[in-house]
């Protein structure tokens, strides 16, 4: 008898659980689906304030087209192919030269690759096969300007936390004025006078080169030359650094190239290709002692960029920082130059080349020989006999007749 009272107790106290157990998980369930059910709200709500602020943003946009639209430009009415010839001239010239371009916020076609790849991402109306890209200006957060030979696409932050973006497309043909500049901490750029790009994120360099641009693009001047260069590069690098080239560099070379060096400890402190000699300049730690090393053109017999494979540390490195060796062979030997930015290589690598085949043809020129004219020998006896029948014919007197003569006699 007591134990079957045990086993219905047992069975009560099974039961009794169970309904515990079940309750709890009704419970359970309950308050879960009241979360998700909250959860579920508070995100339609998180979207519906998100496309009621892209909507704000999408009307800016329309307006900030609308008045840029307004009007007909002509700032880029020129041939497709001068216009982007000229950008990848004028970055390989005027803007690369003493630029840091690993700070730089300012993107260049073709030289930079990123700029399509960023341009099909965040500009779904831009189309690689029938339009050039020229220029891309990096904001904070995404914000982008762009040009193509077909149109300008930008991207501009609505609110602060950079969350939403006014985007839009203006057609080169409305565009009459661009400008990027630096106001306080902010960097600004404008077409015809709206602002399409308002960020704190910049480098102050790329306001002059960009300035120097379109001032060129305006006035239709497309052509660059070695002076413009020399000249440019040397307020570039202010008077304290150009004190140190003057000492390599002579007064009658142009410099056509200036490079930074990649770090302050490891790297040259800087490279300059005049239009007859390369000069490169290492610093010891802290700069205590500097090495100078020269490399005159017609010295040397080749020049080429080197990718160093050395393990995979040093690939690994060359290709995410995009570093390279400068191989120079002069008279047989073999120098090279350890960590440069490959740009910067292949720049220097080009005016090298260019300078030397220049340097080549004028070796070819014929010398030509001015010989002075010979002044005729004058005979005495017969310049007498002319004074002779100059007298006889009236013409001199006896008295200059006898004067010229003892002078031409004087003279035998």
């Amino acid at each position: 008898m007591a134990f079957n009272d045990f086993l219905k107790k047992a069975k009560e106290t099974a039961s009794s659980a169970a309904n515990s157990a079940k309750n709890a998980a009704n419970s359970a369930k309950s308050k879960y689906d009241e979360k998700r059910k909250e959860a579920n709200a508070q995100k339609a709500e998180r979207e519906r304030i998100k496309a009621e602020k892209q909507a704000e943003a999408d009307v800016a946009a329309k307006k900030m087209v609308e008045d840029i639209r307004a009007s007909q430009g002509t700032l880029f009415d020129v041939d497709k192919k001068q216009l982007a010839d000229f950008t990848a001239d004028y970055y390989d010239k005027l803007y690369l030269p003493a630029h840091s371009v690993s700070a730089s916020k300012l993107i260049f076609h073709p030289l930079d690759k990123k700029i399509d790849k960023y341009a099909q991402k965040d500009f779904p109306e831009y189309n690689n096969a029938n339009e050039t890209p020229l220029w891309m200006i990096l904001g904070k957060g995404q914000q982008k300007i762009f040009l193509s030979t077909k149109a300008l696409y930008f991207k501009k932050a609505y609110d602060e936390e950079n969350m939403f973006f006014c985007t839009g497309t203006i057609p080169i043909e409305n565009i009459e004025s661009v400008s990027y500049r630096k106001d306080g901490e902010n960097y600004i750029f404008a077409c015809n006078g709206v602002e399409l790009l308002n960020s704190k994120t910049g480098f102050a360099l790329d306001t002059d080169s960009f300035a120097g641009y379109i001032t060129r693009i305006k006035n239709r001047d497309f052509t660059i030359t070695n002076e413009q260069i020399d000249k440019l590069i040397k307020e570039k690098i202010g008077e304290n650094i150009l004190k140190i080239v003057n000492e390599y560099v002579f007064d009658d070379e142009l410099i056509l190239y200036f490079a930074w060096g990649c770090d302050s400890i490891t790297a040259k402190d800087f490279v300059v290709c005049s239009d007859k000699q390369m000069v490169v300049l290492d610093r010891e730690a802290f700069g205590l002692t500097k090495n100078v090393k020269q490399f005159y053109y017609e010295d040397v017999t080749s020049m080429a960029t080197i990718q160093n494979t050395n393990g995979l540390l040093d690939l690994a490195l060359t290709v995410a920082l995009s570093v390279c060796d400068l191989e120079i062979s002069v008279a047989g030997a073999k120098e090279r130059l350890n960590n440069m930015y490959t740009y910067e290589a292949e720049k220097a690598v080009k005016v090298y080349r260019e300078c030397r085949r220049g340097i080549k043809e004028s070796n070819k020129q014929p010398q030509v020989v001015v010989q002075q004219a010979s002044t005729p020998q004058v005979d005495p006896l017969e310049q007498i006999q002319k004074l002779q029948k100059l007298k006889e014919a009236g013409i001199l007197t006896e008295e200059e007749f006898n004067a010229k003569k003892a002078d031409l006699l004087s003279k035998i």
